[in-house]
């Protein structure tokens, strides 16, 4: 994975939460675009606030994957029990 992407999965708007999966197993859940930061586009180091307030390094060229899940169908208002 590259920052490229990583900004790419950031931008999307409306913000979609997304999963950061690493070669060593972990994952990271990304529920906010200003949960994950980097200095700028030519370095591969990215921190991420995790819920809960704990934060991680990580070197984004050792993410295998990014995965943006699917939007539930239905209108979840109308599911409200009327």
């Amino acid at each position: 994975m590259t920052i490229g992407e990583l900004k790419k999965a950031k931008d999307v708007r409306p913000f979609r939460p997304f999963l950061i999966r690493m070669a060593d197993g972990r994952e990271i859940e990304v529920c906010h675009p200003d949960a994950v930061a980097w200095e700028d586009e030519s370095r591969r180091i990215a921190v991420c606030i995790l819920p809960g307030g704990a934060w991680e390094v990580i070197d984004v060229s050792l993410a295998t994957s990014l995965t943006i899940p699917a939007r539930a169908s239905g209108n979840a208002e109308s599911n409200g029990g009327e």
